[in-house]
């Protein structure tokens, strides 16, 4: 909407209402900085009872090392397991904090422009006009706050949080969970080295299998965080190319039918489809019973309807497609698009996952 002359009746409405919406965003955004403030104080009582955990273990893996001959290999394993995923889940509980505390810094600062920019607005609905010589700096600083109205701040905030969250989920459940258990393996060829040099050329070959199991799964997360070829390529070459990215490290039987042009759909879109996609089959090639998958996926003049059929076996029994679907970050997506996600149990041996998203 353009911005009325200044000196005018219909400008004097527009900075009413611009301080109408400036108050309702700053209730808004109190609200936010109030979820914010418990999740800061859950997050670092989480913190604190890991770092007493961390301690505690830290301790036991000393005194275990002081008396290693009288610790049986099992358990030596479990106690640096037990040591190492305390300190991965400490470690990230402390990065959430700081994301959080970074989060609650960016509201304030929202606010103190949101109340600037109020009470701009009230002085001007008070005094009825415009300082004199002030009328066309004033109209160009409230373009942008006008424009930025239009897309709720919280929204914003909540959509960087969400991709931080997936990417931090999956670097612990990947590479830094194989990097613990690379260390985990340094420190027990460490102690056999020192002690039982015949049985170290084992634990050196299964440290081997495990850093090349790390590596792999590196390259197809740095795969999954950024598709380079999606603007490209376009949705169903893209998920073709993941498909064969899967079936090299596990049997595997894809197809993916469907038109590989969708110039007309916006970039926003194609990249929201691809990750539903990808997230729908991720989550199903995680249950190693899976062998097969059948993706269809169909533009139309309204929607984009896409079908994804699981097969394998005792796939009833299969939750990891449900637990997606309700994932609050999937939900949220899903709201945001319009779109609907539903799964379908067909038999023991197939599940299907229907997606419709909407156009325009």
């Amino acid at each position: 909407m353009p911005l009325p002359a200044p000196e005018t009746k219909e400008f004097n409405d527009y900075m009413a209402d611009i301080s109408a919406r400036t108050r309702a965003d700053l209730e808004e955004s109190s609200q936010s900085l109030r979820e914010i403030s418990l999740l800061i104080n859950q997050t670092s009582s989480e913190v604190d009872r890991l770092a007493q955990r961390e301690l505690q273990l830290s301790n036991r893996v000393r005194e275990m090392d002081a008396n290693i001959e009288a610790y049986a290999r099992s358990d030596i394993r479990d106690m640096l397991r037990a040591a190492h995923d305390v300190e991965l889940r400490l470690l990230m509980m402390r990065g959430q904090l700081e994301q959080l505390q970074e989060r609650e810094t960016t509201v304030r600062g929202y606010q103190d422009k949101l109340r600037t920019l109020a009470e701009v607005a009230e002085t001007h609905v008070k005094s009825g006009e415009p300082r004199p010589g002030t009328s066309e700096f004033r109209t160009r600083g409230l373009r942008r706050p006008s424009s930025r109205a239009s897309v709720p701040f919280g929204d914003l905030i909540q959509a960087a949080e969400d991709e931080r969250l997936r990417v931090a989920q999956q670097i612990v459940d990947g590479p830094a969970q194989i990097l613990a258990d690379v260390i985990l393996e340094t420190e027990i060829c460490e102690r056999l080295l020192e002690r039982q040099p015949e049985r170290a050329a084992a634990e050196i070959g299964e440290l081997r299998r495990v850093a090349t199991t790390g590596l792999r799964d590196a390259r197809r997360l740095l795969y999954e965080l950024r598709p380079v070829v999606l603007g490209e390529l376009g949705v169903v070459m893209t998920l073709r190319r993941y498909l064969v990215e899967i079936a090299r490290h596990r049997p595997l039987e894809a197809t993916v039918n469907g038109s590989e042009s969708d110039d007309a759909l916006p970039d926003p879109l194609r990249v929201a489809l691809y990750r539903l996609l990808q997230g729908a089959i991720g989550a199903a090639t995680a249950d190693p019973n899976v062998t097969s998958l059948d993706i269809d996926v169909r533009y139309e003049d309204a929607q984009v309807v896409c079908r994804v059929e699981v097969r394998g076996r005792e796939l009833d029994r299969n939750q990891t497609l449900t637990r997606y679907r309700a994932d609050e970050t999937v939900r949220r997506r899903l709201e945001q698009l319009g779109a609907e996600l539903q799964i379908e149990v067909l038999g023991d041996g197939l599940l299907r996952a229907g997606l419709v998203v909407p156009l325009g």
